[in-house]
């Protein structure tokens, strides 16, 4: 007997109620998502949260025309966590490295695994001079390992072989 489907995976769901802003959004996190994994791109920060203003929020760059009060900010929140726990494999995050910041204050990186090979989630938290507590925390996803070019070349040349003996098949 088969183990039971993922309802996210088969579930038939309603459309969800984006605006035309929210829809650009999502379009342009998920490219820039596919471009680390790809390796087209090495960091991309996701999420910059103020924690003495919880309703202040940083997301990705947008282009010029996409007008930032036509998204409603929660909404573009949640597509980013969503991306987060889409990758993140556990909770479970390495040791916190701690540097001196270009403004004196103090700068903390915990490293978070993801279920792909060479990417992690990295959480990054600005403390200023003699604070205890964070004025801004950073989500990014990074990529820790290049592509290859002569790797790049594999790919491309596996599925051409595989053309070509199911070609040969063909014939034959």
């Amino acid at each position: 007997m088969a183990p039971p489907a993922n309802k996210a995976l088969t579930a038939v769901r309603n459309r969800l109620a984006y605006t035309t802003a929210e829809r650009e959004y999502s379009v342009l996190l998920r490219e820039h998502l596919n471009d680390v994994l790809t390796g087209v791109r090495r960091r991309l920060p996701l999420l910059r949260k103020y924690p003495a203003d919880p309703t202040r929020i940083g997301v990705i760059p947008t282009w010029n025309k996409m007008p930032a009060r036509a998204a409603e900010l929660s909404r573009l929140e949640h597509l980013t966590w969503e991306t987060v726990r889409f990758l993140q494999v556990g909770g479970v995050g390495g040791p916190i490295a701690q540097s001196a910041a270009r403004d004196g204050g103090t700068l903390e990186v915990q490293t978070f695994p993801t279920r792909y090979p060479l990417i992690v989630i990295e959480r990054l938290d600005h403390f200023p001079r003699d604070a205890s507590e964070p004025d801004t925390i950073t989500w990014s996803v990074c990529r820790l390992g290049r592509v290859r070019e002569e790797s790049a070349w594999v790919d491309l040349l596996i599925p051409v072989a595989r053309l070509v003996f199911g070609l040969a098949e063909l014939v034959s």
